[in-house]
């Protein structure tokens, strides 16, 4: 017998100066690559109840992404350096009903901000995530 599902509709868009591309998820059909400055990937998954869904970019050779979530409206993010492994547990620990974000700064002070929201409308969920990179304070 199969897992209860919820339809997610996926948002995912990058303003951080290079391209993204897809390291893991734990569903098919997430775009492999997501073009800085270009309009948002957009897509639909089916959220098992009992699986906590992910998706992993790299960014260039800068930092990696990662956005996990619930069928239950819950969410994280993490930016960690590139080379980083992914600690899942660290990552879980994070989640959030409705939305989270974080926050890295790499060795040249450029700052990597990733905002992660989810709503619920009682049939499906939308998760809208972006990650964005401003330049060094002066």
């Amino acid at each position: 017998m199969a897992n209860p599902s919820t339809p997610t509709n996926v948002v995912l868009g990058s303003r951080s100066g290079d391209t993204l591309m897809l390291v893991s998820s734990t569903y098919e059909g997430v775009p492999n690559v997501i073009k800085s400055g270009a309009s948002p990937s957009k897509f639909q998954l089916d959220t098992e109840l009992s699986v906590i869904a992910s998706v992993v970019y790299a960014i260039g050779n800068i930092a990696t992404w990662v956005v996990v979530w619930t069928a239950n409206d819950e969410v994280a993010t993490s930016i960690l350096p590139a080379g980083t492994p992914v600690v899942w547990k660290d990552i879980w620990s994070k989640l959030k009903r409705d939305g989270t974000d974080d926050s890295y700064t790499n060795s040249y002070g450029w700052v990597y901000n990733s905002a992660v929201q989810i709503k619920s409308d009682g049939d499906s969920q939308t998760l809208i995530a972006t990650i964005a990179v401003s330049p060094p304070a002066n």
